[in-house]
């Protein structure tokens, strides 16, 4: 996708919510993210009406990734082979259906050898 840079894990967005300094080189980049993402973030019970608001708000920016069955063959595979929590095997799918880097902290993504990752120091 022309002008896009990376596909966003959801810790991108919990690190740029805490304002955390790792994620701040990144923070003028374009990012897709994943509907799990969206679901991720949002359905804390104990989420505050702000905090709704100001995570709706940071997910505008971006661009919210469509699901279709390309991705869920992609999900199967993933968790076949390497055994990840299906949301991030989503995300994972996800990127590499898109032909995208996969911005994370999470190590666990490397376990997908066909992945382009950029792994977050934290």
């Amino acid at each position: 996708m022309t002008g896009i840079n990376y596909f966003a894990d959801t810790n991108c967005f919990i690190y740029l919510l805490d304002e955390h300094p790792c994620i701040l080189p990144f923070i003028n980049d374009q990012w897709v993210y994943s509907y799990i993402t969206e679901i991720e973030l949002l359905a804390k019970k104990t989420i505050t009406n702000k905090e709704d608001k100001l995570i709706r708000q940071m997910l505008s920016v971006c661009v919210r990734a469509g699901h279709s069955q390309e991705i869920t063959d992609a999900v199967i595979r993933i968790r076949r082979q390497c055994n990840l929590k299906v949301p991030d095997a989503i995300i994972a799918a996800s990127a590499q259906i898109m032909k995208l880097p996969l911005l994370t902290a999470d190590k666990e993504f490397s376990k997908i050898k066909e992945l382009d990752i950029y792994l977050i120091e934290l």
